[in-house]
């Protein structure tokens, strides 16, 4: 009954990657999440994590102008899609082994984590809470990345805010600052920049203010920015922490300066609680998956 439960978990999401990546090979014109959400029958927020997670191991590629995703012009190991299998069916000698592209710093520990589905979850719960636009950002060798974010028609976006924000930026903004505060690794990157871009009049660009600043995100549990990136526009963000102790990502809600100046309190409340508990659960699933394992492996044959 636990292999069951653990090992079959492990299957259907694979299964669903698969089905993903058949998907993007058969769209020319690409594909939404919508799209494959009603290809695999699970919910858009879930399709779009497997799609984010296919981005980031290399598999798939994601048009920032469109949203639309494609599948990537070769797989992480850098032959095209295809190429191993036709060498050895022509029967010509297969060339010396090239290394595989590092998707990721091999020093970096904090970009090493697999992301638990629910975080998908907690994405979705922010956004329903608070109805301003929320995110899930995880770092990625030398830069934040956006992988999942929520909002809806006509909610006010950061101007300038990308997909992929560069450590130049991660100063100003709570969804960075959250990754930052709780990693001495990246921490350590951002205070080495020479020099530092003060986007607004509130930005904190030295280093002293950045120490303290920091030190304020690992007493208080979150990182704010009061229109730190852009004018007219607030966020709070709080890290998620995996179960070993080590940051993984971070959630975050952005709005009006306006509006924040009136429920700037729920909104912190909001981000704080939905993150605690995201790492509630995912440190449960871990802990239930252990269980099952020792179980299994004190089995009789």
């Amino acid at each position: 009954m636990s292999d069951q439960r653990s090992g079959g978990r492990s299957l259907k999401t694979a299964a669903e990657a698969l089905t993903s990546l058949r998907y993007l090979a058969a769209a020319r014109d690409g594909v939404t999440a919508e799209g494959l959400a009603v290809e695999i029958g699970k919910s858009s927020a879930t399709a779009r994590y497997l799609l984010n997670t296919l981005c980031q191991e290399g598999y798939a590629r994601r048009d920032g102008h469109t949203g639309v995703y494609r599948l990537s012009d070769a797989p992480p190991w850098g032959d095209p899609w295809g190429a191993a299998e036709e060498d050895a069916t022509d029967g010509i000698e297969a060339p010396d082994v090239v290394e595989p592209r590092p998707l990721r710093r091999h020093d970096d520990p904090v970009s090493r984590y697999e992301l638990p589905e629910s975080l998908a979850d907690a994405v979705t719960e922010l956004y329903w809470r608070t109805r301003q636009r929320s995110y899930l950002a995880r770092w990625d060798g030398d830069a934040t990345v956006i992988v999942d974010a929520r909002g809806h028609q006509g909610l006010a976006r950061i101007p300038d805010l990308r997909e992929r924000i560069p450590v130049a930026q991660a100063h100003a903004l709570a969804v960075t600052k959250a990754l930052v505060a709780t990693s001495s690794e990246i921490e350590e990157l951002l205070l080495a920049q020479p020099d530092r871009t003060a986007f607004t009049a509130t930005t904190i660009t030295t280093t002293p203010g950045l120490e303290r600043e920091f030190a304020r995100v690992r007493r208080d549990g979150v990182a704010v920015d009061r229109e730190e990136f852009a004018e007219g526009f607030c966020c709070v963000g709080a890290p998620i922490v995996a179960p070993d102790g080590r940051v993984a990502a971070s959630i975050a809600v952005s709005s009006p300066a306006r509006r924040f100046a009136q429920d700037g309190d729920a909104l912190t409340t909001a981000v704080r609680e939905v993150a605690a508990t995201a790492m509630r659960e995912w440190r449960a699933r871990v802990a239930a998956d252990r269980i099952d394992d020792d179980e299994e492996g004190v089995r009789p044959a």
